[in-house]
């Protein structure tokens, strides 16, 4: 019987892959109750960083101050840019307080993956469990995209809705939410691979699994490739080879070994998802003569979009408009867009500034401390491989998705959350894992020593401060 923490997490993100990716309201509201029965089920709270825990106190802090009924002169000192369009009397600063509260509600949520994936990564068993759950999710993430390409080839996974008459309905409609999907999940079946392989000397039961992994692994990371080249995804194609570059020393050991064999492999995998794609790859390659140009909205590039949202932002640069408020304020600086509607700014870095002010920034700045921390080069190269690839392909997942969250909103889709969220909880928990081991053996390491001078009761002494402190 598997434990039910992990029934329940897999449920949540194989269900939602398959059920829209969770941009419904009912796929929202059950993944708010799997995720509330998981933080239930903790018997006690996994440690998080220092950072994380400031972070999260300026959140609730910011968060409250923004819903706050306030009076009209406190609301424009704070939000001088607008003025002219505040209520009088009392009101929060928010100025779309349900956008506010929905995007609390999510966050609170992924708070809750976070802990229960921290929880799941510290056990010897349960950190494959994760990467092996992400590498399903890869997979099917990228048959569904590759089935629904030839109906709509532009719009990699185009899911119409099945009540109500149709329309488009889903999460891939557009091609670069589906690549971060896969920016999130390739990393693991990659990783997965390479243990795999690692493994494969071994004799007897061990290396059969080993190659029924490595296998399988290999079939997801092709397929997952030929699906991001296909759609056609401009930025998911580059920033996954950006972030694949600049944490290849996190995957390699000090010391010099033979790494042909894997530079071999890994071309003729790319070869094989190349193939696969290879009718799609002069689109691809055209595509990215206009990086920056947003499709539907007159002509304006991310640069008009970006100056408008930084306008937006200089209007109330302390707290912000209001958390999740971006779409019902950016009409004072939106540029012509003609009919076009403009809901997101096309950067979730720069809309989360303009929504949440210098003080939100402060906030992502303590999550992100907390988050790089634990990626000490010096540390990672030098431990065991079934802990620094993990650790090596969490690295891949971040740095792509930063990179692409700078020209994009992939984060907005709840799938891509919970996935980057089970990725933050791996590392912490992988962390955790290992200053409970150096803890063991500082302790059986001063055990050793008292026995073997013949002092029990300073052992005994020392056995009870350990105790006491938890470790």
């Amino acid at each position: 019987m598997f434990p039910l923490h992990r029934v329940l997490l897999a449920v949540l993100l194989v269900g939602n892959t398959v059920a829209f990716a969770g941009v419904d309201s009912v796929a929202r509201l059950l993944s708010a109750v799997i995720v509330f029965v998981l933080v239930m089920d903790l018997r006690q709270l996994p440690k998080i960083p220092a950072a994380a825990r400031f972070g999260a106190l300026g959140f609730v802090a910011l968060v409250g101050l923004q819903l706050s009924p306030l009076p009209e002169f406190f609301r424009a000192f704070l939000q001088p840019g607008f003025a002219e369009v505040l209520a009088p009397g009392w009101y929060p600063l928010s100025l779309a307080p349900w956008a506010t509260l929905k995007v609390v509600a999510s966050i609170v949520v992924m708070a809750g993956v976070v802990l229960v994936s921290a929880r799941i990564a510290a056990t010897r068993s349960g950190l494959p469990m994760l990467l092996g759950l992400l590498t399903v999710v890869c997979g099917l993430v990228a048959v569904l995209g590759l089935a629904g390409e030839s109906g709509t080839p532009e719009k990699v996974m185009l899911i119409r809705a099945n009540t109500g008459g149709g329309g488009a309905y889903g999460p891939f409609v557009n091609s670069n939410h589906f690549a971060a999907a896969i920016e999130l999940t390739l990393p693991a079946a990659l990783v997965l691979l390479v243990v795999a392989v690692r493994n494969l000397p071994r004799s007897g039961a061990l290396r059969q699994r080993a190659a029924v992994a490595a296998l399988a692994a290999a079939v997801v990371g092709t397929v997952a490739v030929a699906g991001v080249l296909r759609s056609g995804s401009r930025g998911g194609v580059l920033f996954v080879v950006v972030a694949a570059a600049l944490t290849l020393p996190l995957w390699l050991r000090p010391q010099r070994s033979r790494r042909w064999p894997w530079l071999v492999g890994a071309v003729a995998l790319l070869a094989v998802a190349t193939t696969l794609a290879w009718t799609r790859v002069p689109e691809l390659r055209d595509g990215f003569s206009d990086l920056l140009v947003v499709e539907g909205v007159e002509d304006n590039t991310r640069w008009d979009l970006w100056a408008g949202t930084m306008r937006s932002f200089s209007r109330a640069p302390a707290v912000g408009s209001g958390l999740g408020s971006y779409r019902h304020v950016i009409g004072l600086d939106k540029p012509a867009t003609g009919t076009a509607v403009l809901e997101q700014a096309h950067s979730d870095w720069l809309e989360w500034a303009s929504t949440s002010g210098v003080a939100g920034i402060l906030v992502l700045l303590f999550v992100l401390i907390a988050v790089v921390v634990p990626f000490n080069p010096r540390r990672v190269r030098n431990l065991r491989f079934e802990l620094r690839y993990p650790l090596a392909g969490a690295a891949v997942a971040f740095v792509a998705t930063a990179l692409h969250e700078m020209v994009g909103f992939g984060l907005q889709i709840p799938l891509n959350r919970y996935l980057l969220a089970v990725w933050v909880g791996l590392v912490w928990g992988v962390a955790n894992r290992l200053r409970e081991g150096s803890a063991r053996a500082r302790f059986q390491k001063v055990a050793k020593t008292e026995v073997s001078g013949g002092n029990l009761s300073r052992l005994e002494d020392h056995n009870d401060e350990q105790l006491d402190s938890g470790e």
